[in-house]
């Protein structure tokens, strides 16, 4: 079991998303916002997020480089269904800026399943720009 917690601000993506992932043993944490989901970092030891790159008050990006400066092992997936830049390059920039991986919205259940699987069981660590070289 993992403890994830899911940063959306769309009320529905946090609930299907937090079923999916409860259907398969997770513990869930859900918060709304970037600024939301850091002060729950502070409290919960998280193994993975999964981060909406266009939300109020702080966005993905910005969520992000905090993490990536407070909690650099936590898992980071990102997801987004577009805005002005499209899906593509801004989750493009994510990767840039420290996400593990990404997904374009609307997610699949087969395709967000794996993903996050693949980021808990630490397949994908060594291509990782934050992994340790041995």
């Amino acid at each position: 079991m993992a403890i994830i917690v899911i940063v959306d601000d769309d009320p529905t993506i946090q609930l299907i998303a937090g079923e999916l992932l409860k259907a398969e043993g997770h513990a869930i944490v859900s918060a709304g916002d970037g600024v939301e989901a850091l002060k729950l970092l502070a409290t919960v030891p998280a193994d993975l997020v999964v981060l909406d790159m266009l939300m109020p008050n702080m966005d993905g990006l910005e969520t992000i480089i905090e993490m990536r400066r407070t909690h650099p092992e936590t898992r980071i997936l990102a997801i987004s269904s577009g805005g002005p830049m499209g899906p593509h390059d801004l989750l493009r920039t994510a990767k840039l800026f420290g996400a593990d991986d990404t997904l374009v919205k609307p997610l699949t259940f087969s395709t967000f399943g794996a993903a996050v699987e693949r980021l808990l069981s630490g397949a994908d660590r060594a291509h990782s720009p934050f992994a340790e070289s041995g």
